[in-house]
């Protein structure tokens, strides 16, 4: 039985603790409880002789041996930051991954979502499924994801209980439909609001909807509003309010979709209305897209603090639009990344990251050619880690807790190893800037470069070990 009390990383910090900072902590040391699974303190420039347990004294008072303390010394070509946080994605959709991208998201929807979520109503088909589906996505890095589910209840407690096993944090969603569904994957409003809550009773137990320690919690998840009618909508809304409870949904993802909502619910003044009428609009809310955004949209997400999940390969792959992110930004609306699976067509968080900085520099493009002068500079790569990281903490309501590297918060972070064998990311023998600031014993610089260097490059082959709440729970 292990007797180890407390992890000491010691090596290169990288996090992004808010918009624009890049913070660099190159000779560091970082502690954590493996009790509590928490940051227990950071030393930014610890004397390299101070034994790991005497750092331990220090931050907890906690007076330790060196049998209590495991040291992890970080090589030169690997840093700590903070896990990757998916804050959209469909685990079902995981079983026709690349599968339609010459269709718009309607026809899409119809000719391969509905029928292969459908297929889930078998338990055997979701016990093999999402085995497959969590270890894919936490082998990319990602530490906590937002994941809608199907209709079908068991299938749902079999998804939490996956990422449970696996020791993943997470949102799950039963998927609510009750209108404008194909008849084969379609509920009552009674079935849709009645199978939510036995879901919620299901997944949080004696646990409290609000308790950040528990890894896995429920989410409500009306589709969108097209297959949603107004008794489920505001019935979903009663449910997230008595319970506490986070939501998900769509909005304004494509032109059609957002014509048809407003079909659906004529009075409405917006799409954001139809769920901010329903109870569903507030500082947990979590909406997907946001591409084609009316002015009283933006108004309606800030204020009421709901936040944005910037899916740009999915946007791209069915040609939905280009979301503008540094627009919600300004307007101090929360914005994350996700990888929307199967729209999207990897589960990575390191391809969002580089999708959004190709759509925003498209949308900067649109309007030089357009003759119209754009009022945004391009997305950086310390911005695009922080959408990745704080922002996606952010909108998962968890800003508190996740997203950096400070004393406090829990530690879900990954250990990323640049120099790991067939790394796509260059060595610094052949990168002349990053070579030139290490000769000359500036390794805050040399750091800055190799950031830029993973934002763009690296895939899963750089994810040498994730942790969650301090148990690691992927190696390479």
């Amino acid at each position: 039985m292990s007797t180890t009390k407390y992890y000491v990383f010691r090596g290169c910090l990288i996090d992004t603790p808010k918009l624009g900072t890049l913070r660099i902590r190159h000779s560091a040391a970082l502690g954590v409880s493996c009790h509590s699974g928490r940051i227990i303190g950071v030393s930014a420039q610890p004397d390299s002789s101070t034994p790991s347990e005497d750092l331990v004294r220090e931050w907890t008072g906690d007076k330790v041996d060196d049998s209590a303390v495991e040291t992890i010394s970080l090589g030169p070509g690997q840093f700590l930051m903070p896990g990757l946080i998916d804050t959209h994605t469909h685990a079902p959709q995981f079983t026709f991954l690349g599968l339609g991208h010459d269709l718009p998201l309607m026809e899409w929807l119809e000719k391969y979502t509905f029928k292969h979520e459908s297929e889930f109503q078998d338990p055997s088909v979701a016990r093999t499924a999402y085995k497959d589906v969590v270890q894919r996505v936490i082998r990319s890095g990602c530490t906590m994801a937002a994941y809608f589910g199907t209709i079908h209840l068991e299938a749902n407690c079999i998804l939490a209980e996956t990422i449970r096993e696996a020791g993943q944090r997470a949102y799950v969603g039963k998927v609510c439909m009750d209108v404008n569904s194909p008849a084969y994957y379609s509920e009552t409003t009674e079935e849709s609001l009645q199978s939510s809550e036995a879901f919620v009773r299901a997944v949080l137990g004696e646990n409290n909807a609000d308790d950040d320690s528990v890894l896995v919690r429920p989410i409500v998840t009306p589709r969108f509003v097209p297959t949603c009618s107004d008794s489920c909508l505001r019935g979903l809304g009663d449910l997230a309010r008595k319970r506490g409870l986070a939501v998900q949904s769509h909005l304004c993802e494509n032109p059609s979709e957002t014509a048809f909502a407003k079909e659906c619910f004529p009075e409405a003044t917006s799409y954001a209305a139809i769920y901010d009428n329903a109870g569903l609009l507030g500082p947990r809310t979590i909406m997907a897209h946001c591409v084609h955004m009316s002015d009283d949209d933006m108004r309606l997400m800030r204020e009421s603090g709901a936040g944005v999940s910037h899916c740009p390969n999915s946007n791209f792959a069915l040609g939905s639009g280009i979301a503008d992110v540094r627009r919600f930004l300004d307007q101090g609306i929360p914005v994350g990344l996700g990888t929307d699976v199967g729209a999207g067509y990897t589960p990575s968080i390191l391809d969002a990251m580089r999708m959004a900085a190709a759509a925003n520099r498209a949308l900067i493009a649109a309007s030089r050619d357009a003759g119209a002068e754009s009022k945004h500079a391009p997305l950086n790569a310390s911005e695009l880690l922080f959408l990745a990281t704080q922002g996606g903490a952010r909108v998962m309501g968890m800003q508190s807790q996740l997203g950096s590297l400070d004393p406090g918060k829990l530690f879900d972070a990954l250990v990323i190893d640049l120099d790991v064998l067939n790394s796509p990311v260059p060595p610094v023998h052949s990168t002349g800037a990053v070579l030139r600031h290490q000769q000359n014993d500036r390794p805050e610089l040399a750091w800055n470069l190799r950031a830029e260097q993973f934002v763009f490059l690296a895939d899963d082959r750089n994810i040498a070990r994730v942790y969650v709440a301090g148990k690691l729970i992927h190696s390479l």
